[in-house]
């Protein structure tokens, strides 16, 4: 029985233009030397693995292969003994963020010592006008924002505006996750 951790994802070279093309995109990324990726690529294995329940392993896997791809190099991508495709582990990636968003807001609605009644002044962000507020989530902070007006709305208490962020994500409004993804919020 395999046990997660056990559970890998890797790639293995297809077609390339060349030999050092694909060593010099793969030694930004591993640390193994020349020679062991160009055996690697003539035995036909992984140039690359990583647990595939590790999502930042997998976030640098998708870079290595998107990387790849830019430069001509087509790879076969396997989780076990199948192939599968690049969209199938973002969509794994993506699956897992949202998971951990969704628990980390049922977390901060179980350990709330503000009354619930609290809320009910802004059930409106997640009754009325879903559609019009997504919470911005970074590493360590939840913003409120109108999509609309390109606003935040400021609640000045940092636990009463992180129970209405979750409420929110627990209803179903969206979130926009990561610095990356809020500048191109901006942007639209």
């Amino acid at each position: 029985m395999y046990e997660p951790e056990d559970i890998r994802v890797g790639i293995i070279i297809d077609k390339y233009p060349s030999v050092a093309e694909v060593i010099k995109i793969l030694r930004k990324y591993t640390d193994d030397s020349m020679m062991d990726i160009r055996n690697h690529m003539s035995n036909n294995e992984f140039v690359y693995s990583c647990p595939f329940v590790r999502d930042d392993e997998v976030r640098k896997l998708i870079k290595i292969i998107n990387d790849l791809k830019k430069n001509k190099i087509t790879v076969k991508i396997y989780e076990r003994d199948e192939e599968i495709t690049l969209q199938l582990l973002k969509n794994r990636v993506q699956s897992s963020r949202e998971d951990t968003i969704r628990i980390e807001a049922e977390t901060e609605l179980e350990v709330a010592e503000n009354d619930p009644a609290d809320l009910e002044p802004f059930s409106y962000l997640w009754e009325t006008e879903q559609d019009d507020y997504v919470v911005l989530k970074d590493e360590y902070d939840y913003t409120i924002f109108n999509v609309k007006t390109k606003q935040a709305l400021l609640i000045e208490d940092e636990d009463l505006n992180n129970q209405v962020a979750a409420m929110m994500i627990m209803a179903g409004n969206r979130v926009v996750d990561g610095k990356r993804a809020i500048n191109k919020l901006f942007e639209e």
